[in-house]
């Protein structure tokens, strides 16, 4: 699976000459799991402690569902 690329895109230009910026940061997946964390944590609290290790997965899944229904979203009018 992509990571869907980087999160937060920079584009410029240097007088005439458009770039992209090559070194962006985090990447779209990471942002997206970073956001669905602190439900991930809620998600896996106990009376005890959080399980910080499924939420972690927690948060990745819901990062990747979150990315595959982008990519589905953008080929349903390509056929």
């Amino acid at each position: 699976m992509s990571d869907g690329g980087p999160a937060f895109p920079s584009e410029g230009r240097i007088g005439d000459v458009p770039y992209v910026m090559t070194n962006p940061g985090m990447s779209l997946r990471d942002w997206f799991a970073g956001r669905a964390l602190p439900q991930a944590l809620a998600a896996s609290a106990t009376r005890e402690d959080y399980d910080y290790v499924a939420a972690a997965i927690g948060a990745y899944q819901i990062a990747d569902a979150m990315l595959a229904e982008r990519t589905a979203e953008h080929t349903k009018g390509e056929s």
